[in-house]
């Protein structure tokens, strides 16, 4: 039972790690968008 339980939590954080590093490389994107839209435009 205890393996199972401590598989799944690693597995989750994992999958929580990685969402995180997503939405900030989006945030990043989004200001550098946003960056050259405004000089640009």
């Amino acid at each position: 039972m205890s393996p199972v339980i401590s598989e799944v939590l690693l597995s989750g954080f994992t999958i929580n790690s990685t969402l995180r590093r997503g939405t900030h490389l989006v945030q990043s994107f989004s200001v550098v968008f946003l960056y050259w839209f405004y000089v640009f435009s």
